[in-house]
């Protein structure tokens, strides 16, 4: 049975290495080639997991190999440790993304008038009013070319080549969240929709004291980036990319934890 355990846990160690190596691969590949800080982003957590994972892989290979007493003791206390890390970051994940937002976005084809960000008490929404943390999120945002993207563009001129005059309001409802909420005024602010960047006050001014309305800029690096709707647009996605995150560490978890009973397993025998 030991013998059984040990083969197991060191073919799965293996996997567990091969992963390591590609996460700090994958993390110096961005660091070198990444245009911009918005690129790097990622640099760090994959290069410390990765070598968290081969570190612990490789402990774990030793002692199924060599049938160390030692290795195998430390390899089980750092899997133990690594697991707990996992589990409470699954649960704070999980926290800071299912509190209420308040009417914020329904889902990412219809967008509801939102509320002022300042008024979220989770953590997300907190860190992301932060001005600069926003300024980093902006920039990105620019780079990423959320607004004038080639899909944006050839989609509205489709609209137009079918329907000679498309439908704004409808189209405007039918853009991906984060993009109705960055890339037009709300449409509370009752401005005219010239093409598809392009919006025109009425001569009368915003029909609505929303703030968002004066932060509006038909300028293609301003446009409403600097919008409260903006803000919470980013929380919500945030919010989805999250929990697709806490979904990944409930199955890496389940992986560890079979890991970590087999080598548990091989420990005792």
């Amino acid at each position: 049975m030991g013998c059984i355990c040990n083969c197991f846990v060191g073919l799965l160690n293996s996997v567990l290495l091969t992963v390591g190596i590609g996460f700090v691969i994958s993390g110096a590949y961005l660091n070198i080639n990444g245009n911009s800080d918005c690129e790097k982003v990622l640099t760090t957590p994959l290069i410390v997991m990765g070598g968290l994972l081969l570190i612990i892989s490789l402990i774990g290979i030793m002692g199924t190999s060599c049938s160390s007493t030692f290795c195998m003791y430390i390899y089980l206390t750092l899997m133990f440790l690594l697991i707990l890390g996992v589990i409470a970051f699954t649960i704070f994940v999980f926290m800071i993304t299912n509190q209420a937002v308040g009417k914020a976005i329904a889902d990412s084809e219809k967008v509801i008038e939102p509320k002022n960000p300042m008024d979220f008490s989770n953590w997300l929404a907190k860190k992301v009013n932060k001005e600069n943390n926003w300024k980093k999120i902006k920039s990105c945002l620019i780079d990423a070319r959320l607004c004038t993207t080639d899909e944006y563009k050839l989609e509205f001129n489709f609209l137009v080549l079918v329907d000679q005059v498309p439908d704004i309001e409808v189209y405007n409802k039918s853009l991906p969240a984060l993009q109705a909420a960055c890339c037009k005024p709300p449409d509370v602010c009752g401005f005219t929709q010239k093409n598809k960047s392009v919006w025109e006050v009425p001569k009368s001014g915003p029909s609505s004291k929303n703030k968002d309305c004066k932060k509006w800029s038909n300028d293609g690096d301003k446009m409403c980036f600097e919008c409260d709707s903006c803000k919470v647009g980013v929380v919500e996605n945030l919010k989805r990319e999250w929990k697709a995150l806490a979904l990944i560490n409930i199955c890496l978890l389940a992986f560890l934890i079979l890991i970590y009973m087999l080598g548990c397993c091989a420990f005792c025998c």
